[in-house]
């Protein structure tokens, strides 16, 4: 019974270790990401609402020519497209055409769910994913799983209320963290459907 004990408790203290290994890399990473392949144009720009800036950054992309199409996904039911161009400021005119803006998603599954949807209406094969910096790797989780072929450019955005100077940003990436660990675990040990019900934000 020791021997068991004491078995159990290995593996729960080295469960933690790489609990903690794996926090830290996180961290790290978010302070490492960048966007990549600045200078590639894809089919779509795909923006994840959610956070501070991101609907601007997207709107900035879009004017400058990085895709033909913007879609935003998860957009609150009491937004309108003029609420939505009202955030862009720059110099440069946004295209007369076009930006799509999707009502359905509220979680980070549905974000994934619902542009896959509106991709395959469009037949786009490629986006630039915008979200923030915390948001992008499990935002690349449940892109990747629901359309496995789908070239993604990840934009990760530093949201300006969640900076390293900022507690906020270490609670959320924290929390972040551990909802990117569930759901890898998820999509590695349970079958998965492609519905619209799943973990959120």
């Amino acid at each position: 019974m020791i021997r068991t004990l004491k078995s159990l408790g290995k593996i729960i203290l080295w469960a933690f270790v790489v609990w903690v290994a794996g926090l830290i890399l996180f961290y790290a990473q978010i302070f490492l990401q960048k966007p990549q392949k600045t200078s590639v144009t894809s089919d779509a720009i795909v923006v994840l609402t959610g956070g501070k800036n991101r609907i601007e950054e997207g709107l900035s992309l879009f004017a400058q020519g990085k895709a033909t199409h913007l879609f935003i996904s998860g957009v609150h039911p009491d937004a309108a497209m003029r609420d939505i161009t009202a955030k862009w400021s720059g110099e440069t005119a946004l295209p007369p055409c076009c930006i799509t803006l999707g009502y359905e998603a509220t979680t980070t599954h549905q974000n994934a769910q619902e542009t896959k949807h509106w991709l395959e209406e469009k037949g786009y094969s490629s986006i630039r994913l915008v979200t923030s910096d915390f948001h992008m790797n499990r935002s690349l989780i449940e892109f990747r799983e629901a359309m496995p072929d789908l070239k993604i450019i990840p934009h990760p955005v530093r949201q300006s209320d969640a900076r390293p100077s900022d507690l906020w940003f270490w609670i959320v990436s924290f929390k972040e963290y551990n909802k990117t660990l569930v759901r890898w675990a998820m999509i590695a040990l349970i079958p998965q459907k492609n519905d619209t019900t799943h973990e959120g934000h």
